[in-house]
């Protein structure tokens, strides 16, 4: 049933929520989205256009083939690790690889033996020692290592050093300058002889084998970094000998010993001396050096993988005392041709390098069964062998290797696109080793500028590729597959990771920066995307369709797909950009966008502003659609605009679509009135269809409340209304304010509208009759309802048409608070009048029911009071609780909390004022009487409270309660606590005046408690009233204490007379006899009357103040030494009101008591002074 009206909105569904299309394309576009998910990544070679590779030639490819069977036969090194040490497998894998036939292989193989051997190369990098044996008398040495290739022997052959008596070959002039660094440069090694006088072996070490690293001073851990190669020329026998040396040209080994020994406090030095001596060797210059130690590696154990490590250096017998160690990195390499050999220079061999790896991965592609990014990029055992004896051969050093291996899989890239996550580690590999010697001309390597130009060119094809990628990102890589998205990931992290290379910044240092070339590859792609889509979008592909309706659709089409496409850019891919490149992909794709979209749109949408509203035209239904349709085409346009946030402020400025809204003022004007003739049209059919329904508002006492289908449905109406403006999101707050007045007023008049119906409904239905009995119905329930309900939507109205946003924006604008204060005031001015008047409706409603129950209220009432004296209160009140419980259940069941509390206020006050009435009613009343309406008054207040689920405290406790309920408790109180009640009240009147339009009266009291004595100074009054005819008084002040049941046997006492005055000087003192108890009592006081004397007629009275006794100086014991120690008191004069109700609830029941003596002389005594005050 509820279902059934609400969807009769106060816009149909080919209204202005038709928006709907549009949103439901996002919500279709997110399911193709979900379905994408799980797909394989499109083919990116289809999106970016590719040069295919230039094949080997014939003669090419022969070489090349033949250089492998050439590397494979005189493979080098011990084989260890992964590769493989059969050559067989070798030669197969290869002929497989380059597709060879067995004819062929061997014809080609035959060819390659032919060729002549490549000779050994062995390179020796000295590196660094530590720890060394400390020659020199600072406790440092000088060490410098000897190095060269000498036939191996065993220990008791061992390689030696010349000995001290040994004389250098190739000795140098006298007058040719000492080098240190080239010392021993020419030197060979000599093998001494078991007998001292043997000759040396010359011819078994040339002098060209020997090597020397610098010297490094004064230092026990030099480092070198020093590089050395050697031609072998047998790798079986031939053996790395290096020794350390201690350089030293000052002295003599006969003048360090002297001076060692001269050295006191050093233990040991001449045994170390003993030791240096032996090993020395002395040329002419008589400059000795010391030996350190030494090293022989076998050129047959060292690795085809090369070898880096620590040796420890040993001595030229077992009984030889070393110590230290030395780090070396040796390699083994190949020279094809001794005579043109030219160190560094190995071109060719990079060239091959590459080729190499491009054929074998291209053979490795054509044995895999899936795609190929799913290749992790592994050559197996064979591949990575032959590509390690070549670069062995070719001497290719890691870094360079490292380049080849990224030139041949980039390149293969562009015609099979591999992981880029494969990609990835290749750069960082390069990027890790490569250092810019490598490629330098330092090295002597005569084409190392081609090879950079070639590591360029791989570096540029793979960027131009992925900018085409780039350019396709929608389709190359859908944001909403995985696959795709991952690969666009890894792709940027490429880019990335090339741009922070130092190789590349090193081979191409003019290129763009990385994020410019994204940035121009989006801004390309997008244009490209835009006017594809552009021409797409066009009705039927009829290219001369220029109708307006069309025009409008094709821009909503239009406008929807780019919104699509802002939406995935900021869903999938700004995060992406920004974190990997930098890049704002949300804010390039957009700026872009509105440079293409703003022209199309300001050209079909200006003519716009030239509209105009005809009523008498809005019905019709073709109107009405083009308003639907202008609707749609805002909302895309709003949206649009939104992703503008990503822009610099600045750049927003320039944006063509800023103040699109200003194109549809007309529009909108028309729009607010369309809704507000269907929401009256609405609301008029709401209430004709009219059902009951049941609803609940959330909270547990309006789960059981009643509602009717038309407020459901007005509400409804009213939301959708501020929906409508919500989704306007209306950016310029002038019209905007405009147009927020006008939806307030249209909303607020409808409620009223609405209240107006229903209650004329529930008149004509006989509510407000006087002829037959009254029953609380559903019918009323649900009319006091439905108003509240529709009451309380307009409560969030200034929340949902942000009044105070519109009020702030339009005080920013002018520059004060004044104008969007006024604007405030009046949109919160047209709500409250509706409020106001809704209000009035369900108050004269509810007020209608509770004077609806008076009568039987009334009756109750009286059973209460009128019950013998005998019956107690709940007995006596039972009737009345009956009578409220039958009829606040049906409310309470039917009405909202609210409403329902309404009614119980006005039932509340219907009772109190019965009660009253009794209370008040000049018949004779005992103590047990008021003492039982007492009781029955909290019986009341608990059933109207009921436990926090009825009415609050607070709420209940009205001045009017409380003013019954003090009579009634005082009623039930003996005349003397009466008395004293009405001193107390008296005082607390006193000290809450503050107006002196009575004059004043000072005054100085305390209370000296060893004496038990009151001391009551009178000094001064001040204008006082004029009570003679001459304008003046003849002031007297009469000083009692009160109440008078308290201080029995205290007269009255009273200053002198001062004469035709209005401020009047006195300062008399006077004593009290009087006990501190009596002081402290509830309502003690000292009343002083001020009087006007007349000798001829009875004294005026001009005043009067009440002084409490309870807080006056000295009454808690303290010692006051007199009237001088105390600060005057200024009291204002008061006077009592003409009627004995408004004076003191008190002074009402006392004159009530007409049997009790006391009483009614307290009475006569107070109306003198209410018939004497002015």
């Amino acid at each position: 049933m509820l279902n059934r009206f609400t969807q009769k909105r106060i816009f149909s569904k080919e209204d202005f929520y038709s928006i709907k299309r549009v949103n439901n394309k996002g919500s279709k576009t997110s399911s193709k989205d979900e379905n994408e998910a799980g797909k394989p990544p499109p083919p990116e070679l289809q999106y970016a256009p590719y040069h295919k590779l230039q094949k080997l030639s014939k003669s090419e490819f022969e070489d090349l083939y033949i250089e492998v069977l050439y590397t494979i036969k005189h493979k080098v090194g011990t084989t260890i690790g992964g590769h493989s040490p059969f050559m067989q497998d070798l030669y197969l894998y290869a002929r497989e690889a380059f597709g060879v036939t067995p004819e062929d292989h061997a014809h080609l193989l035959a060819k390659a033996s032919k060729e002549m051997p490549p000779t050994l190369i062995l390179i020796v990098t000295v590196i660094e020692a530590r720890n060394l044996e400390a020659k020199d008398a600072d406790g440092f040495s000088d060490p410098y290592c000897m190095l060269g290739i000498m036939p191996y022997r065993d220990r008791s052959q061992s390689i030696t050093s010349a000995s001290s008596e040994d004389e250098l070959e190739n000795r140098e002039s006298p007058n040719t300058p000492k080098n240190p660094l080239k010392k021993f440069s020419n030197l060979s090694f000599k093998k001494r002889s078991k007998d001292k006088g043997s000759v040396a072996v010359r011819d078994e070490l040339p002098a060209k084998y020997i090597k020397s690293t610098s010297y490094k001073p004064d230092t026990l851990n030099p480092v070198w970094n020093e590089k050395f190669r050697f031609d072998l020329d047998c790798r079986e026998t031939d053996c790395l000998h290096i020794d350390i040396w201690d350089h030293d040209d000052e002295f003599s080994v006969l003048d360090a010993a002297k001076t060692l020994n001269e050295v006191s406090g050093f233990k040991g030095l001449n045994r170390f001396f003993k030791q240096v001596a032996q090993s020395a060797r002395t040329n002419n210059d008589d400059h000795v050096d010391d030996f350190l130690g030494c090293v022989n590696i076998k050129v047959s154990e060292i690795p085809s993988t090369g070898i880096e490590d620590w040796f420890s250096l040993e001595g030229r017998s077992d009984r030889s005392n070393i110590q230290g160690e030395i780090k070396l990195n040796i390699k083994l390499a190949t020279r094809e041709y001794k005579n043109d050999y030219i160190e560094g220079d190995n071109w060719d061999d990079l060239a091959q390098h590459e080729d190499l790896l491009c054929m074998f991965i291209k053979y490795e592609i054509t044995k895999f069964r899936y795609e190929t990014f799913r290749w992790t990029g592994d050559l197996p055992q064979a591949a990575r062998t032959i590509l390690h004896q070549h670069a062995i051969q070719g001497d290719v050093t890691d870094a360079q290797q490292s380049a080849c291996r990224w030139m041949a899989y980039s390149k293969m890239h562009i015609q099979n696109p591999f992981d880029y996550m494969f990609l990835l580690r290749l750069l960082k590999e390069l990027d890790e080793i490569w250092q810019p010697p490598d490629f330098s001309r330092e090295e002597k390597w005569l084409h190392a500028r081609d090879f950079e130009e070639k590591l360029s060119q791989s570096f540029s094809r793979f960027i131009e590729f992925c900018m085409n990628l780039l350019r396709r990102v929608r389709d190359a890589f859908p944001g909403a597959n995985k696959a795709a998205f991952h690969r666009l990931q890894g792709m940027l992290k490429c880019l990335s990771q090339i741009y922070d290379m130092e190789v590349f910044r090193y081979c191409s240092p003019f290129r763009k920066e990385l994020r410019a070339e994204i940035k121009t590859a989006l801004k390309s792609g997008t244009e490209e995307w835009y006017m594809k889509t552009f021409e797409n979008t066009r009705p039927n592909g009829d290219m001369s369709a220029k109708d307006e309706e069309s025009t409008v659709q094709r821009l909503i089409q239009l406008c929807a797909l780019v919104n699509m496409d802002l939406h995935k850019a900021e869903k999938y891919y700004n995060k992406l950009f920004v974190d990997l490149v930098n890049v704002n992909f949300l804010s390039s794709v957009y700026r872009q966008f509105e440079k293409l979209l703003g022209p199309d749109a300001m050209k079909n949408l200006e003519h716009l502003k030239e509209l105009h509203v005809d009523e008498k035209d809005l019905g019709n239904p073709a109107t009405q659609q083009s308003g639907i349709t202008l609707f749609e085409l805002y909302m895309s346009l709003q949206e649009f605009t939104k992703f503008r946030k990503e822009l610099p402020s600045d750049d927003r400025k320039q944006l063509a679509i800023t103040k699109y809204y200003e194109w549809f003022q007309v529009p909108v004007e028309k729009w607010l009135v369309v809704a507000k003739l269907k929401c009256m049209h609405r609301i008029q059919k709401a209430v004709e269809l009219d059902k009951e329904v049941d609803t609940g508002e959330g909270s547990k006492t309006d789960d059981k409340a009643k509602h009717s289908t038309s407020a459901v449905d007005i509400c409804a109406c009213f939301q959708q209304i501020v929906d409508f403006w919500r989704q306007l999101d209306w950016q310029d707050h002038s019209t905007g304010l405009v147009f927020v007045t006008s939806i307030t007023q249209d909303i607020c008049n409808g409620a009223m509208y609405y209240a107006d119906l229903i209650h004329d409904k529930l008149k004509a239905a006989g509510y407000y009759d006087e002829i037959g009995q009254f029953d609380v119905t559903q019918q009323l329930c649900i009319t006091i309802n439905d108003i509240e309900q529709v009451r309380r939507s307009l409560k969030p109205l200034p929340e949902q048409l942000r009044y105070e946003q519109i009020a702030a924006a339009l005080d920013k604008k002018g520059g004060s608070t004044e104008s969007g204060k006024q604007a405030r005031q009046n949109l919160y001015m047209l709500i409250h009048k509706a409020d106001e008047n809704m209000g009035n409706k369900i108050k004269l409603v509810t007020d209608r029911v509770a004077d609806k129950m008076r009568p039987a209220l009334k009756k109750d009432v009286f059973h209460l009071c009128w019950s013998p004296e005998k019956v107690p209160a709940a007995e006596a009140i039972s009737a009345l609780m009956e009578y409220l419980d039958s009829n606040l259940l049906t409310l309470n069941n039917n009405l909202l909390r609210t409403n329902f509390d309404r009614i119980l206020d006005s039932i509340w006050v219907e009772v109190l004022e019965e009660i009253r009435d009794v209370v008040e009613s000049e018949d004779q009343k005992t103590t047990l009487f008021h003492k039982r309406l007492y009781e029955s008054l909290n019986i009341l207040v608990d059933f109207f409270h009921a436990n926090d689920k009825g009415l609050p405290l607070q709420r209940m406790h009205t001045k009017q309660y409380q003013e019954l309920n003090s009579i009634l408790k005082l009623s039930c109180e003996h005349t003397d606590r009466v008395i004293e009640a009405y001193y107390i009240d008296k005082i607390n009147k006193q000290n809450t005046t503050e107006r002196v339009d009575f004059g004043t009266l000072s005054v100085r009291v305390y209370y000296n408690t060893d004496a038990e004595i009151l001391f009551v100074e009178v000094l001064n009054a001040k204008n006082i009233l004029p009570l003679d005819a001459n304008g003046l008084s003849d002031p007297f002040v009469l000083i009692e204490l009160c109440p008078a049941h308290l201080h029995t046997g205290q007269h009255q006492q009273q200053t002198k007379i001062i004469k035709k005055t209005l401020n009047p000087t006195f300062d008399e003192s006077f004593e009290f006899n009087i006990s501190r108890a009596h002081c402290k009592q509830p309502g003690s006081c000292v009343l002083f009357t001020v009087m006007d004397h007349d000798l001829m007629f009875r004294n005026d009275f001009a005043g009067e103040v009440y002084l409490s006794l309870n807080h006056i100086p000295g009454i808690s014991g303290e010692d006051v030494s007199g009237f001088t120690a105390l600060t005057p008191l200024t009291l204002p004069l008061i006077q009592p009101p003409k009627n004995v109700t408004a004076d003191s609830p008190a002074l009402a029941v006392l004159e009530r008591r007409l049997q009790d003596p006391k009483a009614m002389e307290f009475v006569k005594r107070r109306k003198q002074v209410q018939d004497q005050s002015a």
